[in-house]
């Protein structure tokens, strides 16, 4: 139990999907413009890693080995759990959420890379999941608040959400031993 917490805490704070390894940052500029976005957003992506981790971990010892097999296998692995996410969460069924987040493919690859077997996919996909929903959270707060804020035009929208990303990233940065 204990390397599983160890696995869930350092994919949320010092192995952040979306501001350790910069994955999934079309979803952050996108989806946080309000909180209620930012949650419908993050939950489907959430469903997906965690259909994704399941998948993997049933397949075992199915998944391909050498680099060149095991992209397209993740990357379908993906389009699937990306699919099913937002039919398992109830929600919007438009086109526009059934588009594979950087995160989700970046989170089977780097599962792929560590080396991660058995029950250990799910620990790091929860805390990938977690992490993930929490920085889209945070970032739709912190944007509603800015609109308040005497922001130069040259900084409104993006500029600004990636300029909150990288402080954010750099304080998740100071946990790293």
């Amino acid at each position: 139990m204990i390397d599983g917490l160890d696995i869930l805490i350092g994919t949320v704070i010092t192995g952040n999907i979306v501001l350790i390894h910069g994955l999934g940052l079309y979803a952050l500029t996108r989806y946080t413009k309000t909180v209620d976005g930012a949650v419908r957003a993050g939950l489907n992506t959430v469903v997906g890693m965690l259909v994704g981790a399941i998948i993997l971990w049933l397949l075992g010892d199915i998944v391909p080995t050498s680099p060149t097999s095991y992209l397209g296998f993740y990357v379908i692995v993906g389009f699937v759990a990306a699919s099913a996410a937002p039919y398992l969460t109830r929600q919007n069924t438009s086109r526009e959420y059934h588009v594979v987040d950087t995160a989700l493919i970046g989170l089977l690859l780097l599962m792929a890379e560590g080396g991660v077997m058995g029950v250990d996919h799910l620990w790091y996909a929860m805390g990938a999941a977690f992490g993930y929903f929490v920085v889209l959270v945070i970032v739709a707060t912190i944007r509603q608040r800015l609109e308040l804020a005497p922001i130069p035009k040259a900084l409104q929208g993006t500029p600004i959400v990636l300029i909150i990303a990288g402080l954010l990233g750099l304080a998740l940065l100071g946990f790293r031993l």
